[in-house]
């Protein structure tokens, strides 16, 4: 695997340069980390210059193309990224070969927080694929470091090592995992709060199943299902779902699916056709997930919320749901989804209370499998 690294600062001893520097000695042989070192002979962008490409700026674009992934570091100027670090990604605005590119963005200064956000909006723009779970902020104690005093800094080392294991999941994942890896409207995994509360999660753990775990039992013990505590508003956006600490199975499901994508781990939504009332009809549909755990495959968990009768768990490959199907006309619906179904979010949407939500409950055309 190739990865392109681009720092944007040009002093000889820049603290982002280094750290990407450290990441090259630190990657194992199946991973080749190549620094570009002609940020700094890039023509500012003229778009008239297309049609005659300067040198350089063909070179970024073919190394950019040849690039399994980008890994990008760059100072923070005057609450934004620098001159040198826009100009190369002006360059690549217009460039096909950038699209969907997998890329992670390292903040080498936890004080630089206009820059990294900056950063991560112009590359979502660009259409690029961030690697949530491998754009990190170091804790770097000075930005007056180098190679050697990283090296000798055992919790970077295991940052950066971790961060070459992300962007190479990632990279082997994506195409096909990457409706499960996108953030989407109601899965909005790219949220502020969403990355922030994901990243406390796995904060501590590189192992992926103990990080998925982590992030299923928060759902589960800390998020209040709404029904069952009787709690407003109603919440259907995964964020929402965080600010308000509450929201309906469905929408914890949204929850946790944007955790898991934010730390990396592809997720998707399944659902359940049951009884409302233990004897059919009416029937309705109950969320839950599915996450990608290697090497078990796809592995679903209810993260609904415990109470007497209902105790699921996480113990893979085992399932532990919230739900047995009971009889016949109950059904496990098929399918993993990444993003929603419409009458869920019909219902979430339409209706004020959770009141109105439990008379209005979901379902789906039981003959034709429709919503």
């Amino acid at each position: 695997m190739k990865i392109l690294a681009l720092y944007g600062s040009l002093r000889a001893a820049s603290i982002n340069s280094a750290v990407l520097r450290t990441v090259r000695y630190l990657a194992p042989a199946s991973i080749e980390v190549r620094l570009f070192s002609g940020l700094g002979d890039l023509p500012l962008y003229n778009p008239d210059l297309e049609s005659t490409l300067p040198a350089v700026a063909k070179q970024l674009r073919n190394e950019v193309a040849a690039a399994d992934a980008l890994l990008i570091a760059s100072p923070e100027y005057a609450h934004g990224v620098t001159g040198t670090i826009k100009n190369a990604l002006d360059w690549l605005v217009a460039f096909e070969g950038f699209v969907d590119k997998p890329v992670a963005v390292l903040n080498a200064t936890p004080r630089a927080q206009h820059a990294d956000t900056e950063l991560r909006e112009t590359l979502i723009t660009m259409s690029a694929t961030l690697i949530e779970a491998a754009s990190i902020t170091l804790p770097l104690p000075s930005a007056n470091i180098g190679e050697a005093e990283l090296l000798a800094m055992p919790e970077i080392v295991s940052l950066l090592s971790g961060v070459l294991t992300k962007v190479q999941r990632a990279v082997k994942w994506l195409p096909d995992m990457k409706p499960y890896l996108s953030s989407s409207l109601y899965i909005d995994s790219q949220h502020p709060a969403i990355v922030a509360q994901a990243a406390k999660l796995a904060e501590g753990y590189s192992d992926e199943e103990a990080i998925a775990k982590r992030c299923f039992e928060f759902v589960r013990d800390e998020i209040k299902h709404s029904w069952d505590y009787r709690l407003n508003p109603v919440t259907c956006k995964a964020s929402d779902v965080l600010s308000h600490v509450t929201g309906y199975c469905y929408a914890k499901s949204h929850l946790l699916a944007a955790l898991l994508r934010a730390n990396g781990i592809p997720a998707g939504l399944c659902y359940q056709r049951l009884t409302i009332d233990g004897d059919p009809p009416p029937f309705c549909l109950h969320g839950l997930n599915a996450v990608y755990l290697e090497p078990y495959g796809w592995y679903r968990i209810d993260a609904r919320g415990n109470k007497p009768g209902v105790a699921a768990d996480f113990c893979p490959p085992l399932e532990k749901l919230a739900f047995p199907i009971m009889n016949s006309l109950e059904q496990d619906l098929p399918g993993i989804h990444a993003e929603p179904l419409p009458a869920v979010i019909k219902a979430l949407t339409e209706h004020q209370t959770v009141e109105q939500v439990y008379h209005n409950l979901p379902d789906i055309d039981h003959q034709n499998q429709s919503v």
